[in-house]
């Protein structure tokens, strides 16, 4: 196994306004001196500046010509700081700080630790590679963007969040799995058509709307769930990608209204007042 050569970054003032740094990955850092990885351009608010004009850049004099034996760590508070691991491919990004959007915006590989909060758009058209959340995320996890067609989103990887997230987490997307420890929004897996998300929490509006194929299973209560889902079976727990939920689940199919043939599945105890009425068609289906 090859050791890991790591690059420092030191953010050295807050940004005021948002920051594209595509060019902060291991595979951009991979073969190059540690002056041209300082010199790497980066978009201040659309202005052309470099890294070492935002960042104190500490590492050895010459990176490794493999991505994988990098590892780039960041230090300070970087909401501002957008599109880091832009399509990475291979190596480790660790940010102790918050981060901004796009972050891991088509990964092909590696993985990406944030030991912080993070805002929109994260993981957002993955293919592969792993990021784990230490805080709470914002909207579009794993999602396609707006106005392209389902299936269009992540593709493969995983995506754990600590904490909460927000609103269209798996938009669209097409493998892969997003797991969140706490709650969610609303549209939990819109569009998609495929992989898995796991809301271990509390969560929004219409979960699984529109969904052609996948799997959304949400742990605790939700605030609606659509009609156009119908119910297929009812179970005393439930085990997915290493979680169990020792407690009762309902399995619906879904999205009818796109011929979706989707699971969503929902705590029974969390939610009686939207589900029993369909464990009573259960029963009689099973007598």
């Amino acid at each position: 196994m090859n050791m890991s050569t790591t690059y420092y970054l030191r953010l050295k003032d807050k940004p005021t306004v948002l920051v594209d740094a595509r060019t902060i990955t291991p595979d951009t850092f991979a073969g190059r001196r540690l002056n041209d990885i300082s010199a790497l351009k980066v978009l201040e608010g659309g202005v052309s500046r470099m890294v070492q004009d935002l960042f104190e850049v500490e590492g050895p004099a010459e990176a490794p010509k493999d991505p994988g034996e990098i590892k780039i760590i960041i230090e300070g508070s970087t909401n501002k700081v957008s599109f880091i691991g832009y399509k990475m491919s291979r190596g480790i990004i660790e940010i102790n700080g918050d981060a901004g959007h796009f972050i891991g915006y088509k990964m092909r590989g590696g993985a990406i630790t944030i030991h912080g909060s993070v805002r929109n758009y994260l993981g957002a058209k993955m293919k592969d590679g792993n990021i784990e959340v230490f805080g709470n995320a914002g909207h579009w996890i794993g999602s396609k963007l707006i106005g392209e067609k389902p299936g269009k989103g992540m593709k493969g990887g995983t995506i754990a969040i600590h904490g909460n997230a927000g609103s269209e987490i798996g938009s669209g997307m097409r493998g892969g799995t997003i797991v969140i420890e706490g709650s969610a929004r609303n549209n939990i897996g819109a569009y998609m058509a495929g992989g898995t998300i796991v809301i271990m929490g509390n969560a929004g509006l219409y979960p699984g709307l529109r969904m052609g194929g996948g799997r959304v299973v949400i742990g605790g209560k939700v605030e609606g769930i659509l009609p156009s889902f119908y119910v297929i079976s009812y179970s005393q727990s439930l085990k997915v990608k290493n979680i169990t939920f020792n407690k009762p689940f309902m399995t619906f199919m879904g999205d009818v209204l796109v011929g979706g043939r989707g699971l969503l599945q929902l705590s029974y105890d969390d939610n009686r007042q939207y589900l029993e009425y369909y464990r009573k068609l259960i029963e009689e289906v099973e007598q």
